[in-house]
């Protein structure tokens, strides 16, 4: 879900409103009572179906569900603070991301827990939120390792007078030759080129006669 505490954060008061809605348990009598919104986090109308654990636990993600029951379990027996970040999957089928926070205190030194009170947070939006971040993050840094290739290929073609195509099959052979990866073997080409380097420096080892002949194999992957 999120990468650490601090995106977490960012995306918890990203300016997104969040649904909540509170929850009671009765743990003596394994009674539920949600309050309009739960119902509604859960794909359901308020009141169209009476909430059971056995329901509850049934929509949480397969997942998550053993992670849910085991804090629920242990809240009922021991009283204290209950609270879960999981998914669930709603009546419709729809995955969303619910915060669950509740508090069961004994009645007196000895006595069991017999009610859980609470409250569910629908957090999806700040989760979706915070996926599109991180997928924008990567597909940029995936532009920026592809924009230096794309910089080592022309530099490659303009000072050896092959086709682009032929450049990157240079810069290819000399990453399969030398085991270095070939977004590094393509900043090197390009920090050769800023620095004025003479074409003895790099370039003229990419195209010795032997790497035209030379076997294919796969490039070192790019990581």
């Amino acid at each position: 879900m999120a990468s650490n505490a601090k995106d977490v954060a960012g995306a918890l008061t990203s300016g997104v409103s969040f649904q909540t809605g509170a929850f009671r348990y009765d743990v003596t009598n394994d009674r539920w009572w949600w309050s309009d919104e739960v119902y509604r986090m859960h794909g359901f109308e308020p009141g169209e179906v009476v909430p059971t654990t056995a329901m509850i636990l049934a929509h949480k993600h397969p997942d998550d569900r053993e992670r849910y029951a085991g804090a629920l379990t242990s809240t009922s027996l021991l009283g204290g603070t209950f609270a879960s970040l999981h998914r669930i999957l709603d009546a419709q089928g729809q995955e969303r991301v619910l915060a669950a926070v509740g508090d069961a205190q004994p009645s007196g030194a000895g006595a069991r827990v017999t009610e859980i009170t609470g409250h569910f947070i629908d957090v999806t939006a700040a989760v979706r939120l915070l996926a599109a971040d991180e997928a924008t993050r990567q597909i940029r840094q995936a532009d920026e390792r592809r924009a230096v290739i794309d910089q080592a290929m022309g530099v490659t073609a303009a000072r050896t007078g092959v086709s682009i195509e032929e450049a990157f099959d240079l810069l290819r052979g000399a990453s399969m030759r030398s085991n270095v990866k070939l977004r590094t073997l393509a900043e090197r080409v390009v920090a050769n080129a800023r620095r004025a380097a003479p074409s003895t420096d790099l370039l003229d080892d990419l195209v010795r006669p032997d790497d035209r002949d030379a076997p294919e194999t796969a490039p070192v992957a790019d990581r």
